[in-house]
């Protein structure tokens, strides 16, 4: 059957041309997400000062609560501009995470 030939050959040319696009499209999402990246922190040093001035408005100027708002806009932003070293110390103190040392009771390879 010669449109089976042609339907195989058109299925294979596709499957072909997939990966590159794939590729194409996690490149362009790496790079939007790197870009994007100052944009957010900037955003999100502006919700963390807007949280403590309402925080302060809102208590009618208590010192208590501006100093607990503060502290806690200050962990946000620390967590926002330090979420990679963040994710890399979480995944070390997980079961199976990544860490530089062997598991107790693991062998070493041998060389």
């Amino acid at each position: 059957m010669p449109g089976a030939a042609v339907l195989s050959m058109q299925v294979s040319g596709v499957a072909a041309e997939a990966p590159v696009v794939r590729a194409g499209l996690l490149d362009w999402a790496s790079q939007t997400a790197v870009d994007v990246r100052p944009v957010l922190q900037t955003v999100a040093i502006t919700v963390a000062v807007l949280f403590v001035i309402y925080k302060a408005v809102q208590s009618k100027f208590s010192f208590g609560t501006i100093i607990v708002s503060a502290l806690a806009a200050g962990v946000f932003i620390w967590a926002v501009f330090n979420v990679t070293t963040l994710r890399d110390t979480v995944g070390e103190d997980l079961p199976g995470g990544s860490s530089s040392g062997s598991e107790p009771g693991e062998s070493e390879p041998a060389d």
